[in-house]
């Protein structure tokens, strides 16, 4: 047996590292290791380290930094199996097992979670106007004009802003999470498709990674309230699993930005009261890179408004 890692995601995305029979090959980010990967400023010297004895494949994490995570749990030491993700700084790899020295062209599928489908609205909703352009953008250092906006937007009314980030999305969530040193956990750990939670202060350094890198491309949805992130945490996690008409458990994958955009304006209004509880502000990415949408709660059910970030 060889053991393929294939970058998936980070710098060097699309290559294939080969590990032989009875080989451990050192990942990391300097010359020392046995394949260095300089461009990946989140990794570790010497990272993290993959063996191979021709009937398995083991991942150790070498004392890194920023953590070693496979399938979004942080590890020490861990046999992987075929198609199990490997996330370290800022790239992912999946771990492919071959049974010969041949590396196949095509990647295997990833595996797809069960969700639950809701039906949609009965006839289309009417978008209300977008909010006009504001000349008088507060700037953010490092943050293009888009990314202001959208950063005014979530900490315009002084309450906590926290994120629901989905790691099946980007294997990387994980380890830029445990980097960040704010707090945060995953919703349900007995459910390993559910996302995390993190409280996401102004200013944090996490907001880099987020704005610039997860911001349309799925990663989640923001919201802001006047809680404490233990009762955040207590109020998404009975939504995370829910049961189908046949009693089956599903995972219902609410985070996904494309299911919060079709599920929450349909809901009447007793539904969306107990979605919010005590959450102030929906914000999740538009479909189209320069809209965002927000939904709150008005008397009447929700509030649905459409924020141009140009």
């Amino acid at each position: 047996m060889v053991v393929v890692l294939e970058a998936t995601a980070g710098p060097i995305a699309g290559r294939k590292i080969e590990i032989l029979p009875g080989a451990t090959l050192r990942i990391g980010r300097a010359a020392k290791s046995d394949y260095a990967i300089g461009e990946d400023s989140y990794l570790s010297s010497l990272h993290f380290s993959v063996a191979c004895d021709g009937a398995q494949c083991r991942i150790r994490d070498l004392g890194s930094s920023n953590g070693t995570f496979v399938n979004g749990d942080r590890i020490a030491d861990r046999i992987a199996h075929q198609g199990d993700s490997v996330a370290a700084g800022g790239s992912t790899f999946v771990v492919h097992l071959e049974p010969s020295a041949h590396v196949a062209d095509a990647p295997r599928p990833s595996k797809k979670v069960p969700t639950l489908k809701y039906p949609g609205p009965s006839k289309p909703l009417e978008r209300t106007a977008p909010v006009p352009r504001n000349n008088n953008v507060l700037p953010w250092t490092g943050f293009s004009r888009t990314q202001s906006v959208l950063l005014n937007a979530l900490y315009r009314d002084g309450e906590p802003v926290y994120a629901l980030l989905d790691a099946i999305r980007d294997a990387r969530i994980p380890a830029f999470l445990d980097a960040s040193g704010e707090q945060y956990t995953r919703v349900d750990e007995a459910n390993p498709a559910s996302p995390f939670l993190v409280l996401v202060p102004p200013h944090s350094r996490l907001l880099d990674v987020l704005i610039k890198d997860g911001w349309n491309h799925g990663w989640g949805f923001y919201f802001t309230a006047t809680i404490g992130f233990e009762n955040a945490l207590w109020h998404w996690r009975s939504f995370v699993t829910l049961r189908n008409v046949n009693g089956q458990a599903v995972t219902f994958r609410f985070w996904d930005p494309r299911v919060i955009r079709a599920v929450v304006p349909a809901m009447t209004p007793e539904e969306g009261a107990g979605f919010f509880g005590l959450i102030s502000r929906f914000i999740v990415e538009g479909d189209k890179p320069e809209l965002a949408v927000e939904f709150s709660l008005a008397a009447r059910g929700v509030y649905q408004q459409a924020l141009v970030l140009v």
